[in-house]
Order: C-alpha cells, then structure tokens, then sequence
C-alpha cells in the first residue's frame, strides 16, 4: 500500500511541489495529493499575476517535458533578459543586471578584476557592456531559438495549470475537498488531516505550501526570525495598465521612496508591483519561519519565509528546497536528523537570498540601511563581510547554500556603483594592451551576435503565429 504524502496549497507552489516529487518518488510506495487550502493566491508571497521564472528552472521544466517556446506560447508569457535598475545609484546612472555571464576571464583572472585594472589606467569600463544578456535587451533583440540565458515572465494562474498537469501527469492527484483541521501531537506530528467533506488521510509527510497562512506549519513550528529591520518594505500593490507597442525583453525595477516598484511587460499590459514600508496596501512581512521541518510537516515558498522580490529567488529557493527533500527523504514521520539538515540548508539559502536583497540596497543607496549612514540599522555580518572585502579588493566570501554566485555579487555590487578599491595583482603582470584587446575582442562578439538577433517582437510574432 502506498504511503500518502500531503500538500497543503493547490497553487503554483504546491503543484511545482507536486510535480517534482510525483517525477522523482516511486509512484508503487508513494501517493503525492494535493488539497486545496480553502484560499487564492501562489503560495509565494501573492505579490503579482505574474512572476518570472529564472533561468534555473529550466532543468526542472525539461524534467517534466515541458519545452519553454511551448511553456511560453501555452502561458501567454514572454521572456526576460535581465533587470533595469532606475534611481538607485546616488550617481543617479541607470543600471541593468542581466541573465548570463558578464565577460570572460584571462589566464585564470576574473573579469571584474581585469576591469579593475584597466580603471586604475582611467579606462571607463561597463560590465554590462560585456554581458551577452544585457546588450541583446538594451538593443530588444532576441530570437526563441538563440542560446541566451533568460529568464521568463509567465503569468501565474496559467503557469500553474501548466504545472498542476505535468505532476497529475507524473500520477499526483487532487483531493476532492479542502482541508478543514488537523490532529497534530505534541511533537508537530501531523496525524490526520480532516477535509470538508469528513474525509480523513493520514499522511508520511505534509508539505505546507499555503502561503503566509502557513495553516499547518504555523502550529507546528511557530518561531520566526523577522527581518524587517534590514528589508522595512512591508506593503505592495499591484495594478495592470495597458500597454502599446512590443514589449521590451526584461523586467524594470525603479526605486521611488521608501521601496521600488517592479514593471513586468506581458502580452499588451504592464503589471506593475510597487513594494513599499508603511503606506497603503495589502501587508506583508519579510522574514523566515525558523524550523522549516518540524516533526513531519515541512514549510514551502511563503509558508518557509518571504522576502520582497526585488530577484526571483522565491522559485529558486522552493526548487533547490524541493531537491534537498528528494535527497534526505525519511523512511518515517519522525525523522530529527533529515529535519536538522534540510533546516540548515533552508535557513543559509534564505538567508543567502535576503542577503543580495540587503546588499544591493545598501550598496546603491537608494534604499536601505548601511553601516555609513547615520542611525542606519547594521549590517548582517555577512553583508558586511561582502560588501567590505569587495569594496577592497573586488573579492568575495562565498557561504554554503547560497542561491547567487559570486559572479552575480560582483555584476551587482559593480551595478550599484560599488568600485573595489584595488584588484587582483596578478593584472599587473599582463601587458595593459593584452587586456584592452581581450575586452574589445568579447565585445565585439557580442555586438555581431546581437546584431544577427531579430527584434524583439519578431520573435513574439513568431511564436504567437506557431
């Protein structure tokens, strides 16, 4: 007999949860069900109709057999080079972070690092102007088939249908009525789940994906560690405006006040999420619930921890907390040292999100709170180790279980205006016209590809006309 596994949220993070346990769990020993929590929303925070979904999901997708031209057409969803940063540098200059690798190292010497060199020499250098993702968006060239990291912008109600049909398709299946209360011990052991039409499971585990709500993993793993100190953004709205003519390749991120608001171009409408601290609006609060696992119940998406989604990292973290639950699957309800491990690595990739989230802020000075400015909340240690050691000698100390890599800190800290104060000596030993040419010639390759793109809305004409 098949043993039941429960997910709480009939939503986009309870069906992705569906999907990858319904293609990797032996569908003989193990049952995944989804039961409807009684309320709408994504289970990931219910910040916006659409989200992006970045490129790392591309392996998940292709796991399922879903082709991301068919994901896109099947969706009415469009893509996304990078992101467009207005108002956040104190220079008042834009900033774009793109999707992809910026640059190309030489002779084992990171690209930032080269850049470094080549200012000292008062050369102006852009890393975005290296980045392949970057000058494709900025021309709004893309082709569906040109291999381009991107990310893209789907909408959520139908993206989540995508996926609720490839995890049914894997043999996940769907309670016939919603969840109404729960037997839960002393120990967060969750016993019996009780639906609104008197039936009753007794699952192995139960994956909370209902939200902020958190219907189950609230009872069972109250504590939670409030980051609102750091992140004060604690209100947002959403509205759909029209919009004419092809839509641009990439999200725009304008900061305005006291937080920012996001602008995701999608099918003739711009959705535009403004994230704000204090004001009007729906309330949210950033933070993470502290045992994620607790007896036999495992937070997911919001239920877990929230930050505001400057960057998706929601869907990142929820996919990699997915992998690591498939990893250390237990064999029982009770199950210490799988819960310990999957809370360590839950709480360092949280963290590690909610950290790039502070960093930028303070880096940019926009928004936030630095170390420098006065009455200014201190910095996490780990920020603070980032952003000084960069500020430096452009390097950076990396943390287990973080969703960005070093790369990225650097494209972002270099974004935001942040110039390391020196750089890696071993640039010295290059003959400065060796390291001109290696920038001019990864330059030029790019401009010829971007320049072979077709624009933007060829591409979305094709696909509409597939």
């Amino acid at each position: 007999m098949s043993r039941v596994v429960a997910i709480l949220g009939a939503n986009l993070c309870g069906w992705m949860a569906a999907a990858a346990l319904a293609r990797r769990l032996p569908r003989d020993a193990y049952h995944v069900v989804v039961i409807d929590h009684g309320t709408t929303g994504d289970g990931l925070g219910d910040f916006a109709p659409v989200i992006t979904v970045p490129p790392a999901l591309g392996g998940f997708h292709a796991d399922l057999g879903i082709e991301p031209t068919a994901l896109v057409r099947a969706t009415g969803g469009g893509h996304a080079l990078g992101v467009a940063f207005g108002g956040w540098r104190k220079d008042g200059a834009a900033a774009f972070l793109s999707y992809g690798e910026t640059g190309a190292p030489l002779q084992g010497i990171a690209f930032h690092q080269l850049a470094g060199r080549l200012r000292k020499d008062g050369i102006h250098v852009r890393l975005a102007d290296y980045a392949l993702s970057a000058v494709a968006a900025q021309s709004g060239r893309f082709a569906l088939e040109a291999p381009i990291a991107h990310a893209l912008h789907l909408p959520v109600e139908s993206y989540t249908a995508v996926l609720r049909a490839a995890a049914m398709n894997f043999g996940a299946s769907c309670a016939n009525a919603s969840f109404a209360d729960a037997r839960i011990d002393a120990n967060g052991i969750v016993e019996i789940l009780k639906l609104t039409d008197s039936t009753s499971i007794a699952p192995l585990l139960v994956l909370d994906c209902s939200g902020s709500s958190a219907r189950i993993a609230s009872w069972t793993a109250p504590a939670f560690e409030d980051w609102s100190a750091w992140l004060p953004c604690d209100r947002m709205h959403t509205q759909t405006l029209s919009a004419t003519g092809a839509p641009p390749p990439y999200t725009q991120v304008d900061a305005q006040g006291s937080g920012w608001t996001a602008t995701w171009p999608l099918g003739g409408a711009d959705v535009r999420l403004t994230c704000t601290a204090g004001g009007e609006g729906t309330p949210f609060r950033a933070g993470r619930r502290i045992e994620a696992w607790r007896g036999n119940c495992i937070a997911l998406g919001a239920a877990a921890g929230l930050i505001e989604p400057l960057h998706p990292t929601a869907l990142t973290v929820l996919l990699r907390s997915l992998a690591q639950l498939i990893q250390l699957w237990p064999a029982e309800r009770r199950a210490p040292v799988e819960a310990k491990a999957f809370n360590r690595f839950t709480a360092n990739a949280m963290t590690g999100a909610r950290n790039f989230v502070i960093a930028q802020k303070a880096a940019g000075r926009g928004v936030g709170a630095s170390r420098d400015e006065p009455g200014g909340t201190m910095l996490p240690d780990a920020v603070e180790a980032k952003r000084t050691l960069f500020a430096a000698r452009g390097r950076l100390p990396m943390f287990d279980d973080e969703p960005f890599e070093e790369e990225d800190w650097a494209a972002m800290f270099d974004a935001m205006g942040l110039v390391p104060r020196r750089y890696d000596a071993r640039a010295d030993a290059l003959p400065l016209a060796t390291i001109q040419q290696h920038f001019a010639d990864h330059r030029a390759r790019i401009i010829a590809q971007v320049r072979a793109l077709p624009p933007y809305a060829h591409a979305m004409a094709e696909l509409a006309a597939a």
